[in-house]
């Protein structure tokens, strides 16, 4: 073999290494791309789970704290338990939030804006309602203060809408708080019952796809690493291969040398 046949050899040798480090370098940075990528979604999930079971314990907690009071509406003298009643129907309507929250990965922030959207709503209504009370509560004229109870009576029914979606599905759940005021244990739970249920088994179902895609995606992370480690073989066998094409030069070299 002549020494052009040898040049050849050693160019061969040269691009196939060459070639064999740009494909590993370009395989690694696709892996560790969507390694990347699957790592930010597995944690994502994590924390959503982590999120969506601390909303379920405030959820339970806030059930815990509206029972109390429930029962609570039953100990008090006459004349305070309808106040009881209204704040026993304030933590279940709470309560009711945060399950719908927890079942739909509605962050607290969502709430929190939501709650502050309704407040600025709400606060002119209830200060004008105030001013009513407060002149009903002065007055003996008769026809006043039948005037007042019925200006009342219309500002109650003056609740704005709610101005976001989320506004309105969360006033349309919190409707079924007004089961607190049944006649009795058994209305109240058959009127929670439905949407008591319907939550939970959202809830259900969406952890339960949480962690099928968490588990999905630890089995592409293990097909990624061992894609990688393949790639990683690959381009050392044709380094190694393009090596020996190199040093089959320095042999010929050798043998054409001793032949001569």
């Amino acid at each position: 073999m002549n020494i052009t046949k040898s040049k050849n050899l050693v160019l061969a040798g040269f691009l196939i290494s060459l070639i064999s480090v740009a494909f590993n370098s370009v395989v690694l940075s696709y892996v560790n791309k969507r390694l990347k990528e699957v790592d930010d979604e597995y944690y994502d999930l994590v924390d959503s789970l982590s999120k969506q079971a601390a909303g379920l314990n405030e959820g339970d907690s806030q059930f815990d704290q509206y029972r109390i009071m429930h029962n609570l509406a039953f100990a008090v003298p006459t004349a305070k338990a309808k106040d009881a009643r209204q704040d026993a129907e304030s933590l279940l309507k709470r309560f009711l939030t945060k399950y719908y929250a927890a079942a739909n990965d509605i962050p607290q922030t969502e709430l929190t804006r939501v709650e502050v959207e309704e407040a600025g709503q709400i606060i002119p209504l209830l200060e004008k309602g105030l001013e009513l009370t407060r002149a009903l509560q002065t007055t003996s004229d008769q026809a006043e203060r039948a005037r007042l109870a019925a200006e009342l009576e219309k500002l109650n029914q003056e609740v704005p809408e709610p101005k976001s979606e989320l506004g309105k599905k969360l006033r349309d759940i919190g409707k079924y708080s007004q089961a607190e005021f049944a006649d009795n244990d058994v209305l109240l739970m058959s009127a929670l019952m439905p949407v008591m249920k319907s939550l939970r088994e959202q809830i259900v179902a969406s952890i339960d796809k949480k962690e099928s895609r968490m588990h999905e995606l630890q089995r592409q992370r293990s097909s990624l690493t061992r894609n990688a480690s393949y790639a990683s073989y690959a381009a050392i066998a044709f380094q190694l291969f393009g090596l020996m094409l190199i040093l089959t030069k320095d042999l010929l070299k050798e043998k054409q040398s001793s032949t001569g």
